[in-house]
């Protein structure tokens, strides 16, 4: 399942199996979190990468994505930042046709206008 995460596109196979498996990594029983409980840990993470002026790595984005896919079942979430605070998700479950489109432009180094459908979205 194809999985946007603000502008990075990533392929998460087995969102609940990712999580059995990494649940180190989250430091908690992600089984037993309710879906604003996930988000706000997602958030939190978000923030801390943010804090440091970097971006999240591809196994951050991995582990983030199977974890809200499996606690809301969207593909799609949109964390804004605010004044340097990231804000409350914005999830939505977009075309896996248009995730595919975004993840192509981003591989040609086109880079993708995401600010449309997340408009759209809202």
């Amino acid at each position: 399942m194809l999985f946007l995460l603000n502008d990075i596109v990533t392929e998460i196979e087995a969102p609940e199996m990712r999580l059995l498996v990494r649940k180190a990594v989250f430091g908690g029983d992600v089984q037993a979190m309710r879906p604003r409980e996930a988000m706000e840990l997602v958030r939190g993470r978000l923030q801390a990468v943010h804090d440091r002026g970097e971006v999240p790595d591809r196994a951050m984005v991995d582990d983030l994505a199977a974890l809200i896919i499996a606690k809301t079942g969207a593909n799609a979430a949109l964390f804004p930042v605010h004044d340097g605070r990231v804000a409350e998700a914005r999830l939505t479950i977009l075309p896996e046709a248009i995730l595919d489109a975004v993840r192509t432009r981003l591989a040609e180094g086109r880079g993708s206008d995401t600010g449309a459908f997340w408009t759209r979205a809202a």
